[in-house]
């Protein structure tokens, strides 16, 4: 089969190679879809330490059933289907409660075995979950920063009547505001630096958007809250910068979330961050994927309509086009929101 393979940083090449073995309990995937997320840019660029080369990247993903194991019995070929792209043991004891997002022995495909970026991808059965055929598979290679977003939001403990301030309206925070709006936050705040990704928020879910290169979003927020600040922050870029913002968004008593991935090292400057922190006495939560229901709750919003998917797909590319896809991802081109490609 054709796939794109991570050779090392910034080398990736479109190479024939073996299609994966299915095991018992496996299904084969013919990938329809799949998107490039930040965590596959950072790989690319050798930013992360747990990827060893050569690797087929890619975990979000669509596709038909090709091929079943012979203990597998849950789907039939060409069954319409996306992928929860997590290994975990089911014996640990987070996995006992749900919690397998967290497991001991945690394997994510595209990072510690090959991904999505190929033509076909085998996956547990347990992993594998139908989609309605009204669904495209460019809006349900979406799901998977869906799910994210309905985590987060879980995790955020988001209620009925909250401000929320949403930092990053890239594919994560896009699918969190929408999922926050759906959850019943009253107002939506989003802060980016690109005014196309804030046009779409405002389309999707925002009340109020920001561009942070151009405003101070702590001013605009406490202006929205008549200066008491968000109930919840959530930090869905990944960096020092944006975590330190988030204590001065956030009202007395309120709510931070961070869930943006990062490579970099977090260092704060006084007044520390912690120090802020435990004067306001906030709670501070972070989020890591998905955990148990996650994946059938993005679903079903999805199915109902009551979280869009389709519109943040950008661009499509063949698997030949591999570089172009990862310049217009990285560099935000093109007006660039999610980029997938088409084997």
């Amino acid at each position: 089969m054709k796939a794109i393979v991570y050779e090392g940083p910034g080398r990736l090449a479109v190479k024939n190679v073996p299609k994966p073995k299915v095991g018992p309990k496996d299904v084969l995937v013919k990938v329809k879809a799949a998107g490039f997320c930040g965590s596959d840019l950072e790989l690319v660029r050798g930013n992360r330490v747990d990827v060893s080369p050569p690797r087929i990247p890619g975990h979000e993903l669509s596709g038909e059933v090709a091929e079943v194991g012979s203990q597998a019995s849950k789907f039939k070929l060409g069954e319409r289907v996306v992928v929860e792209p997590i290994i975990s043991c089911g014996e640990c004891r987070n996995c006992q409660v749900g919690r397998y997002n967290i497991c001991s022995n945690l394997k994510f495909m595209g990072v510690h075995v090959d991904g999505a970026f190929a033509e076909y991808l085998s996956a547990p059965e347990n992993r594998v979950y139908r989609i309605p055929d009204h669904l495209s598979f460019e809006a349900a290679a979406v799901l998977e920063p869906t799910a994210v977003g309905v985590h987060v939001v879980e995790r955020a403990q988001v209620s009925t009547g909250d401000t929320v301030v949403v930092i990053g309206a890239g594919p994560i925070g896009l699918q969190v505001a929408q999922v926050a709006k759906v959850t019943g936050a009253s107002c939506i705040i989003m802060a980016d630096v690109f005014d196309h990704r804030l046009k779409l928020a405002k389309r999707l879910a925002a009340d109020h958007v920001i561009n942070a290169a151009k405003g101070d979003v702590a001013e605009v927020v406490n202006e929205i809250t008549d200066g008491e600040g968000a109930d919840v922050v959530i930090e869905a870029v990944g960096k020092s910068s944006t975590i330190l913002r988030t204590i001065d968004l956030v009202r007395v008593g309120g709510r931070i979330h961070v869930a943006g991935l990062s490579v970099e090292r977090f260092v704060t400057e006084p007044p520390t961050f912690w120090m802020k922190a435990l004067l306001k006495e906030v709670t501070v939560e972070t989020s890591r994927s998905y955990a148990a229901g996650n994946w059938r709750t993005a679903i079903k919003l999805v199915s109902k309509g009551l979280v869009n998917c389709e519109a943040l797909v950008s661009h499509t590319f063949p698997l030949e086009d591999a570089a172009r896809a990862f310049e217009v991802a990285d560099s935000k081109l093109e007006n660039a929101v999610k980029v997938l490609f088409k084997p």
